[in-house]
């Protein structure tokens, strides 16, 4: 059986991934009409705004007793609602809410007593907890830039 990493360790994980991101959005990402599926570059950073909150808002919830937050629809729904909802704000406007979204949910995680407790639930059912959102987390973001990056050299 894998170790869990501790704490500290997780939030420096995803603090790296999301520093990555924001990077990558802040130059190249700026630049380029590059598509993953349907999802241009802008699209993809507007949905990163919900999960991050959804995920901060489950961790809270489940930090004080609450049930795990519910995720209304498939992915590709929310990200679409997500895309419909930012579409008029300019890349400088959603980095500034990715940060908030970012601290939000890092001061979240920090002060959770429990990291282990379901905290997050799909619209299939599946319940997560706030370790399995953050490793989850942290893996797309970097994924989703990877790909933006492929997509972008295909051009």
């Amino acid at each position: 059986m894998t170790a869990l990493l501790p704490k500290d360790v997780l939030l420096a994980n995803l603090d790296r991934a999301v520093e990555a991101t924001l990077t990558y959005f802040d130059g190249p990402g700026r630049l380029t009409n590059a598509r993953v599926d349907r999802w241009q570059t802008r699209d993809v950073l507007m949905h990163f705004i919900y999960f991050h909150d959804a995920t901060a808002w489950g961790i809270q919830s489940a930090a004080l007793g609450g049930s795990p937050w519910p995720v209304p629809a498939d992915a590709d729904f929310v990200n679409e609602v997500c895309r419909r909802l930012h579409e008029h704000e300019t890349v400088d406007e959603l980095l500034a809410q990715v940060r908030l979204a970012h601290a939000r949910l890092m001061g979240a995680a920090r002060n959770a007593p429990d990291l282990d407790r379901p905290c997050f639930q799909r619209v299939t059912g599946e319940m997560m907890t706030g370790r399995q959102r953050l490793e989850v987390l942290t893996r797309h973001w970097a994924e989703h830039v990877r790909e933006l990056e492929e997509a972008t050299k295909a051009q």
